[in-house]
């Protein structure tokens, strides 16, 4: 692919279709934010492995729509975190929707999180900081307590609830994202589960389940 070739991205019509689809309401400036962070997600992965979802039509199903699916959980004050960011789902797009929410993405890759900060100053996303770090059993790092704690495919639940318990202030709730093969997962879960909320991508895209869990 040469470099002066054109980077297919979202587009912003066939972006608020899909929201639309998915039940989640837009406004114009978000759904352009959310386009631009999309678009320079797939102008990075050209040189930098981020996703192996490149159609701009997936992206905007199983990265953007999947990660708002979040706000069924709604409200979210105070501070969330989003362990294992990677390219910035769900932690960009819930940033954009929640203004009020402080957001601290963790990312243990330097490559990745030099790119969530440059997408961080490219939005102007103010309530939103980039962490790179990574957790460990028996080490605290000094990123403070959160009210939620959010992860998208990264450990399985049974590693996370551990691993981050301590960094949960007092009544807070982890929010697992899972895919149709994790079935089976809750009875490996440390804590109590609150809620299951399970629900179909839009374009017949897949199953997903997001699962609430106070440790």
């Amino acid at each position: 692919m040469s470099g002066t070739e054109e980077i297919p991205a979202p587009d912003v019509g066939v972006l608020e279709e899909v929201l639309g689809e998915a039940g989640i309401g837009t406004c114009r400036d978000q759904v352009e934010r959310l386009a631009a962070h999309a678009a320079e997600m797939l102008r990075w992965n050209r040189s930098i492995r981020l996703t192996a979802i490149v159609d701009p039509v997936e992206v905007a199903v199983k990265h953007i729509a999947d990660s708002l699916a979040l706000l069924k959980f709604a409200p979210f004050p105070g501070r969330l975190l989003d362990f294992g960011s990677g390219t910035g789902y769900p932690g960009i797009p819930l940033a954009l929707y929640l203004p009020g929410t402080h957001v601290v993405l963790l990312e243990s890759s330097a490559k990745k999180c030099a790119f969530l900060s440059r997408v961080r100053s490219m939005l102007r996303i103010e309530n939103m900081v980039v962490v790179n770090a990574k957790a460990r059993v028996g080490e605290t790092l000094p990123i403070g307590k959160f009210d939620d704690i959010v992860t998208r495919a990264t450990s399985p639940p049974a590693v996370v609830v551990p691993l981050l318990s301590s960094y949960l202030a007092e009544g807070g709730r982890m929010l697992f994202m899972e895919g149709p093969g994790d079935t089976g997962r809750e009875r490996k879960i440390p804590g109590t589960v609150v809620r299951r909320e399970r629900f179909s991508l839009p374009r017949g895209m897949g199953e997903r389940e997001i699962v609430e869990v106070v440790p």
